[in-house]
């Protein structure tokens, strides 16, 4: 099964378990609680993941040194700007500015 097949079918048990109680966020003490919790972690986790994984190193290097913007970058990558942020971040490509360049 792949990656797709895999979400849809995070996301249609998602669905049937909401559409079951709709007022299931008001107990959180119960298994259905717990269960849309860990559905929603998990697809948001593996489509993170799935996201992180579509960008390299190397081929996003050089359009940078090309002059792509990040935006251009992150569409070639079919990701959001966003998570482009976060694989920059992680990557050690964003440097935490010092208090003299802020002022």
């Amino acid at each position: 099964m792949d990656y797709q097949e895999q979400k849809d079918l995070r996301w249609d048990e998602l669905i049937l378990l909401l559409d079951v109680d709709p007022e299931w966020y008001k107990k959180p003490n119960t298994e259905r609680y717990k269960q849309i919790t860990t559905l929603g972690r998990q697809i948001f986790v593996q489509d993170r993941k799935n996201n992180l994984d579509k960008i390299d190193e190397e081929k996003f290097l050089t359009l940078v040194h090309y002059g792509y913007t990040l935006n251009q970058i992150a569409a070639k990558f079919d990701v959001s700007e966003q998570t482009l942020f976060c694989w920059r971040k992680e990557k050690g490509y964003i440097k935490k500015r010092k208090m003299e360049e802020v002022k």
